[in-house]
């Protein structure tokens, strides 16, 4: 006889920087498996430890993310970007510039990055359902602006959903905390906008999307489907 249904299956479509990713996230009462579209292990969430381990699938190494360890990991982004920016010092105007825009290439950015940071969400009463799911809906602003829209759906809406929420809020919190030691770092290597527009106490956010000046979506994350499934709890140090 087959195993009941412990765990649901969401689809997540994510658009970064013009890149396009599809994860799928497992959720279960006590942790939250992510994996890629080709069923490699990135990241397992425990909410008994508000933990995150993200798998390296390089070296098969785990990095332990939570807020105890937090503070020990904006210290290194920070002494870093500070030589990053003394070795900098010591080129000419000309070769800054070049340099800058090397590293910009690598982060699969053009130019000089600006990240908007949503500070602030308002109900836009576009409301919907997502997935047979009823959210609500909101647009997003920075410093006055609005750059984006959101659907946010209460957690105790989506099967296990509380662990997703708990991911999701340490998420957020880790990212106010590496953006406020090494914004020009953070903003090179993390996607800034969705982050910052994850908003814990909103809910889940079903979809929602990142707009430039012009309007034009830059950013964008979107649950496509929803199904039970059986899984297993991981044990992880």
């Amino acid at each position: 006889m087959a195993a009941p249904p412990n765990a649901t299956r969401l689809t997540l479509e994510l658009q970064i920087a013009g890149e396009h990713r599809t994860h799928y996230v497992v959720l279960m009462e006590q942790q939250v498996h992510v994996y890629s579209d080709g069923g490699y292990l990135e990241g397992v969430y425990t909410t008994s430890s508000d933990t995150l381990h993200i798998h390296s699938a390089s070296s098969g190494a785990a990095m332990r993310l939570n807020l105890n360890n937090a503070a020990k990991l904006a210290a290194q982004l920070s002494a870093e970007v500070v030589a990053l920016e003394d070795s900098l010092a010591t080129l000419t105007p000309e070769q800054q510039a070049v340099s800058r825009l090397r590293m910009a290439q690598l982060f699969n950015r053009e130019g000089e990055v600006t990240a908007a940071s949503v500070d602030m969400a308002v109900e836009s009463g576009a409301d919907e359902f997502i997935l047979g799911i009823a959210c609500k809906g909101y647009s997003l602003h920075s410093s006055g602006a609005m750059v984006g829209e959101a659907c946010f759906a209460p957690a105790d809406a989506v099967p296990h959903g509380a662990a997703l929420a708990d991911m999701l809020a340490l998420m957020h919190d880790l990212y106010i905390a590496l953006q406020e030691a090494a914004p020009a770092y953070v903003s090179w290597v993390l996607p800034a906008q969705l982050l910052s527009s994850l908003k814990p106490e909103l809910g889940i956010p079903l979809r929602l999307g990142i707009v430039d000046d012009n309007g034009t979506r830059i950013s964008a994350w979107r649950m496509t489907n929803l199904e039970e499934t059986s899984a297993n709890p991981l044990v992880v140090d």
